[in-house]
């Protein structure tokens, strides 16, 4: 039986859409488009409508599952910090009961 290797966690993506390639790439489409429009007629408009549905849609879900993912990271970090702050609490108890461990002693009568 293989073994998986456990993939290192990918790091999130750093959007920067107000630099120079975003905004060329939006002008090109505001030139290529009404060409489009001349040559295709109205399949660009439901084209376009396609594109801007799944990308607002894909935003969406992206932005709703992070939430998610980093509610559920501090959740965890949260509970491993209770836990071993009670693993401390419960040895220093226990430390501290066998340094005190108390000799009897016997009455003389």
């Amino acid at each position: 039986m293989s073994r998986r290797r456990p993939q290192p966690a990918r790091r999130p993506a750093d959007w920067q859409f107000f630099t120079f390639p975003v905004a060329f790439a939006f002008t090109i489409g505001l030139l290529v488009a009404p060409f489009l429009y001349l040559l295709l007629g109205d399949i660009v408009v439901w084209i376009a409508l396609f594109g801007v549905s799944f990308g607002s849609a894909h935003i969406i879900g992206h932005t709703v599952r992070r939430r998610g993912l980093d509610k559920q990271m501090e959740r965890a970090e949260e509970e491993e910090r209770e836990r071993r702050a009670l693993a401390a609490r419960d040895a220093a108890a226990l430390e501290g009961e066998a340094a005190s461990t108390r000799r009897r002693r016997r009455r003389r009568t």
